[in-house]
């Protein structure tokens, strides 16, 4: 099996395991136009599936989808006796039904038991689109495939994760008191006052020094008196 297709298989997986309880040994309910489909294209239910599936899987079917193959004849024995491998699980049918209407009886609304839906009929597979939480496998190019959750199931999703992320109204002002503790600048109790300094005058060391006129040098010089020998 290709890299991305198991990626997209696991990713599909999880997705129910997270938001519908899916867990491991994964119930495969499988009905006869399934083992049909799988015979005509060679396929090994029991071993693509686990493969596929990833290897902790449990394959189930009904009596009524066995009594419903029986009727048919031999066209389908192939099928028939492919379909009498897997485990029976009792739907509670006292007298036989179709067994498109037993495996809908057995998901029913929300699909409470985790069943994945192994079904090739068109109408079978229709109806399961208006349920969610409920997985289908079909057969497509000689491969079994795990068709992406439909627009129910994401919808249910997406409101169990709101739910879940709402807030309380006292959770959240607890939020916000510790936002401020943390977040807030704390004040010091002792405010020092930082004393101004004094304006004084200017630098000595950073004045420059009067420049003197030479002709007031020579005046100087002339007015001072001759020294007496």
């Amino acid at each position: 099996m290709r890299i991305n297709r198991q990626k997209k298989v696991s990713r599909i997986l999880r997705f129910y395991c997270n938001n519908f309880g899916f867990r491991k040994p994964y119930q495969v309910l499988v009905d006869g136009t399934f083992c049909n489909t799988a015979l005509q294209n060679k396929i090994n239910i029991t071993e693509q599936l686990l493969k596929y599936l990833g290897g902790d899987v449990k394959l189930l079917t009904t009596p009524c989808a066995i009594l419903e193959m029986e009727k048919l004849g031999s066209p389908l024995y192939g099928a028939t006796l492919i379909l009498k491998q897997f485990p029976v699980h009792q739907c509670g049918h006292k007298s036989p039904i179709f067994a498109a209407a037993c495996i809908k009886n057995m998901i029913g609304k929300n699909n409470e038991f985790r069943y994945i839906l192994a079904s090739q009929d068109r109408d079978l597979q229709r109806c399961v689109t208006h349920h969610p939480g409920v997985p289908l496998l079909y057969i497509f190019n000689k491969a079994p495939m795990l068709r992406p959750p439909n627009e129910l199931s994401v919808k249910r999703a997406n409101q169990h994760l709101n739910q879940s992320c709402n807030i309380s109204a006292a959770e959240e002002k607890v939020i916000k008191l510790m936002k401020r503790k943390i977040l807030e600048p704390t004040q010091p109790n002792h405010i020092v006052k930082k004393s101004k300094k004094k304006k004084g005058g200017p630098n000595p060391l950073s004045c420059k020094k009067k420049k003197t006129k030479p002709g007031n040098s020579n005046k100087g010089q002339m007015n001072k008196k001759p020294l007496c020998i």
